[in-house]
């Protein structure tokens, strides 16, 4: 079976996929023969933007066309329609026929009256220099040279310059036709000798109903749910639309849709709209129970947290602008419903703290734990700060790492604030915080956790940091856990080197986010040598560790 894309690939305004602003005015212009001279084609990739170009190409020299332009004598004209079995409606037309020699020409690429060029691979000015010579010469068939340059911001400075005079004052039988998806490279000069038109990002809706006139025609069935699917992932483009359904298509016909959602990477739209609606309820005892069933069902976290990110920003789009998500009929529903339950302020933090949970997700111990963290501090979302501590009401007392003594400061909001996007402070009483010297100023932690709340979690942390990495996680194997004091977690080594090792700032950050993940506690970390009454033997496999990192050897 031939690519769909490429098969269903319009060849006339009527098969256009939406753009009905668009294929409105072309084909008015081309009706009553007022093409402009330039037009300037503009929007994301797939929506149409080439596919017009030829079809407008198509439009002004069709044969048939040309018939009803080529005498105003009405009685020729009906004639000409009595031959051809037509009326004078369907030969004063404004679409392409499809049928002549000069579109079958045109959709063949063998149309000389048409030069295509694309404007990445030809970025010169010598490029521009040819065209132009191109330019002088009038149509060897049609009524129109048409000149496509396709992705016209790759232009160099000099091309757009020499392109500039000719755009201005083309001959009466050039048209051009630029497209572009990055219209802000584009200069103003030029944008300003054009016809200007933006292409928009098709609608799940009409993608859909695209895909299943094309799935009629190829007689092959597929479920609404995986139309719906596929129509989300393509984002607006109707050639990934089509892409995609033949890639689910080859899961045969009527394909399943845990098959299609797998092969295609994405996850059920359901899920995320379910996730949203327990945040907006703050109802925190779902979420553990929501993220245990994904966990059963193998779903990967990582492709869950892309798609719920996706899913938030319709939601703060439709928030912040009432701009209608991409979404199906039923899905808009919902999301609008759960979207008036919330402040924006509601919806950019929830959408902070799972882009803090997509970024930790690389060095979670595991792919569930960032998530869950964001989903239930998004319920807990009133006692949330994002950015910054709450600053307290009175003096809070500030350690500094790495000294001998811990010297007082006063505690600002502007200046420390937290490390990534959350700090969680309960509203009464306020806590006090620690500021790391080595870390400042992006870690705030918390004096206020005991020793006992820690000790049960160590030999967890410890396994955690050595899967993260093995020689920190040797030498923190072999040092004694001493307690927590001023909001750090001491250990106790022998070694000065031992210490060094462990207090470096990439150590330091790998032992306090697992600590952070496994006992939920926000701590800082301490290393100091503990000078025993018996000597203990050296382990082996933690010298041999340290050596490795500091490039070090034994000498007696």
């Amino acid at each position: 079976m031939p690519v769909l894309y490429r098969k269903y690939r319009p060849q006339t305004f009527f098969e256009v996929v939406g753009q009905a602003h668009i294929i409105r005015t072309l084909k008015n212009q081309v009706g009553s023969h007022s093409v402009a001279h330039a037009y300037l084609f503009t929007g994301g990739r797939g929506v149409g933007k080439t596919s017009v170009a030829r079809i407008l190409a198509k439009a002004v020299n069709c044969e048939k066309r040309l018939i009803s332009k080529a005498t105003k004598d009405s009685t020729i004209v009906k004639t000409m329609a009595d031959k051809k079995g037509s009326t004078i409606k369907d030969i004063a037309v404004s679409d392409a026929c499809g049928v002549c020699s000069v579109c079958k020409q045109i959709e063949a690429g063998t149309f000389i009256d048409l030069v295509e060029i694309d404007a990445a691979s030809n970025t010169g000015v010598d490029n521009i220099r040819d065209l132009i010579e191109h330019v002088k010469f009038t149509p060897a068939i049609g009524t129109y040279k048409v000149f496509i340059i396709d992705e016209v911001h790759m232009l160099s400075k000099g091309a757009f310059n020499a392109l500039l005079k000719t755009l201005e004052e083309p001959p009466a039988h050039v048209i051009f036709i630029l497209a572009t998806t990055e219209i802000q490279k584009v200069p103003p000069t030029i944008i300003s000798r054009t016809q200007r038109f933006d292409f928009k990002s098709l609608p799940v809706e009409d993608l859909i109903n695209h895909m299943k006139a094309v799935l009629d025609l190829e007689k092959i069935e597929a479920s609404q749910g995986v139309l719906e699917l596929v129509a989300a992932a393509a984002q607006g483009s109707a050639r990934d639309c089509l892409s995609l359904l033949d890639k689910v298509l080859g899961l045969g016909s009527n394909p399943d849709l845990s098959d299609a959602r797998q092969l295609l990477g994405v996850t059920d739209i359901a899920l995320s709209e379910e996730l949203f609606a327990y945040i907006a309820e703050q109802n925190a005892a779902a979420i553990p129970g929501f993220f245990e069933r994904l966990s059963e069902r193998g779903t990967d976290m990582s492709v869950l947290n892309k798609d719920f990110l996706e899913y938030l920003r319709s939601a703060l789009v439709l928030k912040a602008a009432g701009q209608i998500p991409a979404f199906s009929h039923r899905h808009v529903e919902r999301v609008t419903e759960i979207v008036s339950t919330l402040s924006l302020g509601d919806i950019l933090l929830i959408a902070r703290l799972f882009l803090k949970s997509y970024k930790d997700l690389s060095g979670a111990i595991s792919s569930d734990i960032p998530l869950l963290l964001a989903a239930l501090e998004s319920c807990n979302r009133k006692n949330v700060q994002l950015g910054a501590v709450v600053a307290p009401a009175h003096h809070s007392p500030v350690a500094h790492f790495g000294s001998n003594e811990v010297p007082k400061a006063l505690l600002s909001e502007a200046a420390v604030p937290a490390w990534g996007f959350t700090q969680v402070f309960e509203p009464s009483p306020v806590l006090p915080t620690v500021l790391l010297e080595q870390e400042a100023p992006t870690r705030v932690i918390d004096l206020t956790v005991l020793t006992s709340e820690i000790q049960p979690h160590w030999p967890a942390i410890i396994h955690a940091v050595k899967i993260a990495n093995g020689p920190v996680g040797n030498v923190l194997k072999n040092a004694t856990f001493e307690g927590v004091a001023d909001g750090r977690a001491w250990v106790g080594v022998d070694f000065l080197f031992h210490k060094q090792n462990l207090e470096n700032q990439k150590s330091m950050k790998i032992i306090c986010d697992i600590m952070e993940q496994i006992s939920g506690k926000r701590l800082g970390f301490g290393a100091k040598i503990v000078k025993r009454e018996t000597k203990v033997q050296e382990s082996a496999e933690a010298l041999g560790d340290a050596l490795k990192i500091f490039g070090g050897e034994v000498v007696e």
